[in-house]
């Protein structure tokens, strides 16, 4: 890639932002006026409408070859029934809130790791690719993408308060940081899904979709350093190899 590729990247890239905010303010609002923001049904229906936008957006604009498998070895497929089991187990323990648990985490895993680690993070990449230390080439696509998934929750204003806005945008992008760290260490974009699914699911199951005006940033530091930590851990080997290839 040349600096005019790299230019016409970085355009198109803001392009499917831009077209990605506009498409969830309008959904936002419409939903709001017909008062079903919270109607678990619309929410489902927006959100797909959303994901077909993104895979057009990406067809015809940003064009990135994600990474994405269905194939999995013996030992994932063990893994990941042992997720499932064990996600089953925990949906039992608060039943009434096992549909929308399921919802939220398909809905919010599809839509936003296809957006930000299958389109956004793989663009990022390729346009860090001269950058002259190897490790940087990756860490830095992974931050600014994190980055850019947290500063999307401020869309969430629309339903609470700034304080517990702000304290959700800081632990979404260390989220962020874990699920991309996933994704470069699996080199498949189905596993930071599975992560993402996993983590809104149990979520929901316990709190369901609660808003704490009275939340407070210091119970969110434990979390958070939890993400940044997993994510090192996991994106250490990445790191160290000093040059990424993702294979569609």
């Amino acid at each position: 890639m040349n600096k005019t590729t790299d230019q016409k990247l970085v355009n198109k890239l803001c392009l499917v932002i831009f077209f990605e905010l506009l498409f969830e303010l309008l959904a936002i609002n419409f939903l709001k006026a017909i008062s079903e923001y919270n109607n678990l049904i619309f929410l489902a229906l927006s959100k797909s409408l959303f994901l077909i936008l993104l895979i057009i957006l990406n067809k015809k604009l940003t064009r990135q070859q994600i990474p994405f498998s269905l194939k999995l070895n013996r030992e994932q497929q063990k893994l990941i029934g042992v997720l499932i089991a064990g996600l089953v187990l925990i949906g039992l323990i608060n039943k009434k809130n096992i549909l929308m648990a399921i919802t939220i985490g398909l809905i919010a895993s599809t839509t936003e790791e296809y957006l930000f680690r299958g389109i956004v993070l793989v663009a990022l990449l390729k346009l860090s690719y001269q950058t002259k230390k190897a490790y940087m080439r990756i860490l830095i696509p992974v931050i600014i993408s994190s980055m850019l998934f947290g500063l999307e929750h401020f869309l969430n204003l629309y339903a609470q308060n700034l304080n517990l806005t702000i304290i959700q945008v800081c632990q979404t992008m260390a989220m962020g940081y874990i699920f991309a760290s996933i994704f470069l260490r699996t080199k498949n974009l189905l596993f930071s899904m599975i992560c993402h699914f996993s983590l809104d699911f149990i979520v929901t199951i316990f709190w369901g979709i609660k808003n704490d005006p009275g939340a407070s940033m210091t119970y969110s530091i434990v979390p958070i350093l939890i993400y940044l930590i997993l994510g090192s851990i996991i994106l250490v080997p990445v790191l160290t190899e000093g040059s990424l290839k993702i294979k569609k």
